[in-house]
This record gives C-alpha cells, structure tokens and sequence, in this order.
C-alpha cells in the first residue's frame, strides 16, 4: 500500500529544461490542474511541491512527466514510497549462509539452514 503522506513532488533538472522554447510555452506550466510549477528565466521551476496531486484524480499524479520532450521532469520512485518495514515477505528467495555448514545457498525459508544439513 503507497503511503498517502509521504513528499510527492516532481524534481525539474534545470540542465535538462529549456522551457519548451519550440513551442514558446512551457507545457508542463501550462498543463498542471494545480499551479505546481512558474516558469522562471526560460525554465519550469517547482515553485509549490506541496500543491502536486491534491486537484488530480490520482494521489500521487506524475502527468507531467510525459509532457517534457527533454525528459527533464522526475518523481520519487514507487519504491521509496512504501515505508520500511511494512511490506509484508512474498516468500522471494534470498541469498544467505548456512548456519551449520556455511555453504551459500537461496532460499525462501526462515531457518538459515540448507537441506543438505537439515537431513
């Protein structure tokens, strides 16, 4: 479950902005519903982060994003928004020693003992 209180606000790469100056208007100035972003000196500047995704149907919205040709719009990753700990084990393998023989081995198990020495 995506934590609805953890920061959502996109990050604009200022080396990567310039603007839209093909279209003279900033598209994303233009297109975000909640006044997130001014446009400032040639480029989008994230003037209220706060703002982002409060009018949009979607919490956490990152519609902007595909607006920008130069890619120069980012958001947090869906995995820095589930808080640690929280996630309940799905039963993955994971890499861990053997208690007994210490030998590597993958396993979905709690016990860190292989099969060979659990026999």
């Amino acid at each position: 479950m995506i934590d609805a209180n953890a920061p959502w606000f996109p990050t604009i790469f200022s080396d990567k902005c310039d603007g839209c100056a093909k279209t003279g208007k900033p598209r994303c100035v233009e297109f975000c519903p909640n006044g997130v972003f001014v446009f400032q000196e040639g480029k989008a500047v994230v003037a209220y982060p706060a703002k982002c995704g409060g009018g949009c149907s979607t919490i956490h919205c990152s519609a902007c994003a595909p607006l920008c040709h130069n890619k120069a719009i980012s958001f947090p990753t869906r995995n820095a928004m589930y808080p640690l700990g929280v996630q309940e084990d799905k039963g993955l393998l994971r890499k861990t020693t053997c208690r007994v023989c210490g030998k590597q081995y993958w396993t979905n198990r709690e016990n860190n003992v292989c099969l060979d020495c659990e026999k």
